[in-house]
């Protein structure tokens, strides 16, 4: 397991009952390290369209001037995602957790975890 995966793994037990899926994914949309609890989960699907999402979140508070972008929230009927840049914002981070969850809990987290997985990843 690599120093990432065991990041990851170490959040999931965090995260234990409302942990959904994880990724780490570069801006071309291909994750490099990730997780869910979902076995048909499609995690490529998901990173490279969710990073369109990360793009555009960037470019709009940029260009609309509103500060550099924190995360984005995404929310549905059945979980919460949010995606946070990583370091210099060449990759992101995707959170996906049950709408049981408490957002400001797995922000917090996030906000704790996101240094070690910026050191973690190869570049």
């Amino acid at each position: 397991m690599t120093a990432l995966e065991q990041i990851l793994a170490k959040l999931r037990k965090e995260l234990a009952g409302v942990f959904v899926s994880t990724d780490i994914v570069g801006m071309d949309g291909l994750s490099i390290a990730g997780g869910s609890i979902d076995p048909a989960f499609d995690a490529t699907a998901a990173s490279a369209r969710f990073a369109t999402v990360a793009k555009l979140g960037k470019e709009i508070s940029e260009k609309l001037q509103l500060g550099e972008m924190d995360d984005l929230l995404i929310t549905t009927d059945q979980v919460y995602i949010i995606q946070r840049l990583i370091g210099d914002g060449s990759y992101y981070w995707g959170l996906a957790v049950s709408k049981d969850a408490t957002l400001g809990m797995v922000r917090l987290l996030m906000k704790e975890y996101v240094g070690e997985i910026w050191k973690a990843i190869p570049k």
